[in-house]
């Protein structure tokens, strides 16, 4: 029984994620678009001190590691907190639904797209530039691909908590990942930051994700990015401790 209305909730959330073509369409078309539109401008680019690597091989990972957190975490979070500012929330809240099932619903649904996004962008770079994650670095491309998606969407949780009405979901979710988004390297593999300002940024997840996911791209890269899935573990279990702590179902 369980089992069959989890499902149900994941499929209802997967109808109202697609029976919405504009929210949709963008969720997809931001990443992929940043990716082939400034790919095309750095083809054939090298990176500096490095000949032998294509800029597009490390540029690939870090959009991948966007468009994680745009769905997982933007996107969860703004979706919980209209429907909180809705009432929707509280409605289901006053349902024999268990609260858990329709969290985990939530979680899962945006976990299976956030997989089909990941693996567009993985596609794509593939496709248009050629770049593809090394033989021997899969499995840990998957690990951190999972722990990133887990991680994000417990902070996505966690911050809907903080989003006060449905006109601001969008300025704060954009607000507090585009920034670091920026300083983080996902939008260049050129990026250098001075040693304390990394050191600052390297303990947030923006910059562990992207560093752990380039890692499986860089040919000069050995090893499994032990320190950057640390960073990601214990964002994940802080914002799983947030999430539950800080949840509310009524406006």
């Amino acid at each position: 029984m369980t089992g069959r209305l989890l499902l149900h909730q994941i499929r209802l959330n997967q109808k109202s994620f697609w029976r919405n073509p504009e929210s949709a369409f963008f969720t997809f078309a931001m990443p992929l678009g940043v990716l082939l539109i400034f790919g095309a401008t750095s083809a054939n680019d090298t990176v500096p001190g490095r000949d032998d690597v294509d800029v597009l091989t490390l540029f690939v990972p870090g959009i991948l590691a966007f468009a994680i957190v745009v769905v997982a975490y933007g996107n969860l979070a703004a979706t919980i907190a209209l429907q909180r500012a809705d009432g929707v929330l509280k409605r289901i809240r006053a349902t024999p639904l268990d609260p858990n099932l329709y969290l985990g619903g939530q979680i899962l649904s945006v976990l299976a797209t956030t997989l089909l996004i990941s693996a567009a962008t993985i596609a794509s770079g593939a496709l248009a530039f050629g770049a593809l994650p090394r033989a021997d670095a899969v499995p840990q491309l998957l690990v951190v691909l999972a722990l990133g998606i887990a991680c994000f969407a417990s902070l996505g949780i966690a911050i809907s908590a903080a989003i006060p009405t449905a006109d601001s979901a969008g300025a704060i979710t954009n607000g507090t990942y585009l920034p670091l988004a920026m300083v983080s390297g996902m939008f260049s593999a050129n990026l250098r930051l001075p040693d304390t300002l990394d050191t600052i940024i390297g303990a947030f997840p923006l910059k562990a994700l992207a560093d752990g996911l380039r890692s499986a791209y860089d040919p000069a890269t050995h090893g499994f990015p032990f320190g950057d899935t640390a960073v990601l573990a214990i964002w994940t279990i802080a914002g799983i401790a947030l999430a539950t702590r800080l949840f509310r179902w009524n406006p």
